[in-house]
């Protein structure tokens, strides 16, 4: 690296301030990082998707999410260029992509993949080309104190991907035009093929912001952390020293030329000499006595009172208080800067109980699709009364069906016909087949709790085409026509149930 042509000033700043750096990075290249994280991953982001609709499966996004540390490769290699003035071209990223996307690569996919430090130790392997052992003594070198804050940083933008997508998803559904009489539990918990895709398109969207500025990042505490352990800010001074007193080298050799002349005035030379030779001193101890290499420092300490007194006196609870911030004068010691001095210890704490609860909530749900998730009753539960604004009790209903769905069609109104159809079908299946159901369920729901419940029983199987006549007429506005009705009813009418009374 040529660190006289950085566009950035490299000096040592403390872990917010160089996050604070990388914002900037990613504010004055946001579209160009932007592209490229576009070049490189809406192609497979387009075929996981296609892939995740056809088998109405999360495992393809799953997939895409995992290999988000491929995804961020190009990106580092942008901007590890573009600070040194050289910006890379999409086809110069697509030529080089072999040396800077493979090393480390399997690492960060594998064991190194759920690390919060990705963003810092990417530039390990990509940028030093670490290999082997070198690779953990790098990691033990630049993760020493004081700590660089990447896991913060991961936690922070984790955050920050959620609440944009989940607020970009309320923007989309916001939207939807009101004659779709849409439930919001429907949109966020009925994961249809089309919900699937407007969720995932959301998720993406707000990639293409969070990712390049996760990079950038990144990528700024990794220089920080260089210019603390390698003191690229003194090697600047110095070059730049070195270059400001080159011309007073020349003018010095010239000088002395002029002194091995026949001398007119050789006591105003040598004032004038060293006049100079004392300005050159008094801006080097300028520079030197500069808040860039003498920052004054305020530190602040604390201390346990009564620290001295007998270790059996005090409590479980003092002790494991004293257990989480027991370390605290050292780290504020070893990092003065650090905000809201959060210990390390209550740090890692907090983020392995989130992974062990993220972890146990993917199993049960894991678990819970593959039809491990133990027996459940069949009997017992409460059966509702409406389902999708429908009233489907027992006294609601006519008490001949066909009559009353034939005397709909004569008046040519096939949503009154098909509403008696749905209401009639699901209260006599939620008799037949008892499944727990919350309040305010849609017909999606229930048919998709039914056959769950109990798999693809006859009734269930008349349903299914019911509803989906039902929502072709009621929210596409695309009726069903009358022969499809009749056909509809002649099928439910076939099937016997054992009647149970329900009021």
């Amino acid at each position: 690296m040529e660190l006289e042509k950085a566009s950035a000033r490299l000096a040592p700043r403390s872990p917010w301030q160089a996050v604070d750096m990388g914002t900037q990075m990613f504010r004055r290249w946001a579209w160009p990082t932007v592209r490229i994280w576009l070049a490189f991953t809406l192609l497979p982001f387009a075929l996981l998707l296609g892939l995740a609709s056809y088998q109405e499966s999360w495992w393809p996004l799953v997939l895409f999410w995992w290999l988000k540390p491929a995804w961020e490769r190009p990106l580092l290699a942008w901007y590890s260029h573009a600070l040194f003035a050289e910006e890379l071209s999409l086809s110069q990223l697509f030529k080089r992509w072999k040396q800077y996307a493979l090393p480390g690569l399997i690492a960060q996919l594998t064991w190194r993949r759920l690390s919060p430090s990705r963003s810092f130790n990417t530039a390990i392997w990509q940028l030093e080309g670490a290999q082997g052992d070198q690779v953990g003594q790098r990691h033990q070198v630049l993760h020493r104190a004081p700590s660089t804050r990447a896991g913060m940083l991961t936690l922070v933008m984790f955050h920050l991907e959620q609440f944009m997508g989940y607020g970009l998803l309320a923007l989309v559904y916001t939207l939807v035009p009101w004659q779709f009489n849409l439930e919001m539990s429907d949109w966020f918990f009925e994961q249809s093929v089309l919900q699937t895709a407007i969720a995932s398109s959301c998720l993406y969207l707000v990639l293409c912001i969070t990712e390049p500025l996760y990079v950038a990042c990144g990528f700024a505490l990794y220089l920080n952390k260089r210019t603390w352990l390698e003191g690229w800010d003194l090697q600047l001074g110095l070059t730049r020293i070195g270059k400001r007193r080159k011309p007073a080298g020349v003018a010095l050799v010239l000088l002395l030329g002029l002194l091995a002349l026949p001398a007119v005035e050789p006591a105003q030379a040598g004032n004038s000499n060293h006049e100079d030779l004392h300005v050159e001193q008094q801006q080097v101890i300028e520079l030197l006595a500069s808040d860039d290499y003498m920052p004054f420092e305020t530190r602040t300490s604390r201390e346990w009172k009564d620290r001295d007194q007998d270790a059996q006196d005090s409590s479980w609870w003092q002790k494991l208080w004293e257990w989480f911030f027991d370390d605290l004068e050292d780290q504020m010691d070893s990092a003065p800067n650090k905000p809201f001095q959060i210990p390390d210890n209550l740090i890692w704490a907090v983020f392995w109980a989130l992974f062990a609860g993220i972890v146990l909530w993917l199993l049960l749900k894991v678990s819970s699709q593959l039809g491990f998730s133990g027996t459940r009753r069949k009997a017992g539960h409460a059966i509702p009364t409406h389902v999708a604004g429908l009233d489907i009790r027992h006294h609601s209903l006519p008490d001949d069906i066909a009559n009353a769905v034939d005397s709909a069609l004569q008046q040519q109104d096939i949503r009154t016909a098909m509403s008696l159809l749905l209401r009639v079908s699901l209260a006599t299946l939620l008799r037949e087949y008892p499944v727990p159901l919350a309040a305010g369920s849609t017909e999606q729901h229930c048919l998709r709790t039914l056959q769950r419940e109990h798999g693809n029983a006859a009734g269930i199987e008349v349903l299914k085409p019911i509803v989906n006549a039902w929502v072709r007429t009621a929210w596409a506005h695309r009726p069903v026509g009358e022969d499809e009705v009749r056909g509809l009813l002649n099928q439910w009418q076939a099937l016997r149930f054992v009647e149970v009374a329900h009021g």
